[in-house]
C-alpha cells in the first residue's frame, strides 16, 4: 500500500509540474517561439519609429513600453535555446530605452525620432542579426 502512495503522489507532481509550465520546449520549439519574438520585436520597432508628425515624446514612450515587452519575450525565449547569446541585442535595448527616457518632453515627434533613430537601428541590426543565425524564416 506504501507504494502505490508513493507512486500516486509522485504521478500528483508530475502532472502539476507539466500543468505549471515545468517541461522544457524541444530545442525545435524553443527556437521557433525565439524566432516568432524576434518578429514580434522587429513589429514593435517599426511600429515606434513609424510614429505620425502629431505624436509626442509620450507616444514614443508607449512605443518604447512595447520595444520592451517584446524584448522580455526575446530574453525569455532564448533561455530556453541553447547557445544563443543576446548581450549585444540587450546592450542595443538599453541604450534605445535610455534615449527614450532622455527625450525632452516637449521634443517633437521628428525631432525624437531623429534623436533616437540610432539607436533603434542599433536594436534592429542585433535583432535581425540574431533572427538570421537561427534560420528564423518569415511567417
Amino acid at each position: 500500500m506504501k507504494k502505490t502512495g508513493v507512486l500516486f503522489i509522485a504521478l500528483v507532481l508530475v502532472l502539476a509540474c507539466a500543468g505549471a509550465g515545468c517541461v522544457q520546449p524541444s530545442e525545435q520549439e524553443a527556437e521557433a517561439q525565439l524566432c516568432q519574438d524576434l518578429g514580434d520585436l522587429r513589429a514593435a520597432l517599426e511600429s515606434m519609429e513609424n510614429t505620425s508628425l502629431r505624436s509626442t515624446v509620450g507616444d514614443l514612450r508607449e512605443g518604447r513600453d512595447q520595444v520592451r515587452s517584446a524584448m522580455e519575450s526575446v530574453r525569455e525565449s532564448a533561455g530556453q535555446v541553447a547557445n544563443v547569446r543576446v548581450d549585444e541585442l540587450n546592450a542595443a535595448y538599453e541604450d534605445l530605452d535610455q534615449a527614450v527616457e532622455n527625450l525632452p518632453n516637449d521634443a517633437t515627434a521628428v525631432e525624437a525620432i531623429q534623436t533616437i533613430r540610432p539607436q533603434i537601428q542599433a536594436v534592429r541590426a542585433e535583432q535581425q542579426n540574431l533572427y538570421a543565425s537561427l534560420n528564423c524564416t518569415e511567417q
